[in-house]
């Protein structure tokens, strides 16, 4: 196995790592933003209150992305299944 081929493999799996985390972490780090602006500004620092919309969102978003998400994994998984005898040989 060359080192080129190592290369496009690790690219490849970074960037299916970002497709799929992408949209929840980009979600939750934008809920989190706004709910510690709010619990500053009213002064209530409960927990619960940053964990449920962060949990409502989160869940949106696995909803609206979930099914193209799942369709790009499911590709780059039968790619990767018809690569094997390149990469063990």
């Amino acid at each position: 196995m060359d080192s080129g081929l190592v290369m496009e493999l690790l690219i490849g799996a970074l960037r299916m790592t970002a497709i799929l985390g992408g949209p929840v972490i980009v979600t939750v780090l934008i809920v989190g933003i706004v709910i510690g602006a709010l619990q500053s500004a009213t002064q209530i620092n409960e927990p619960a209150v940053a964990f449920v919309p962060k949990l409502l969102a989160v869940m949106l978003v696995m909803a609206v992305t979930g099914a193209s998400t799942l369709g790009i994994f499911v590709d780059y998984v039968r790619e990767m299944i018809i690569r094997i005898p390149q990469i063990a040989g």
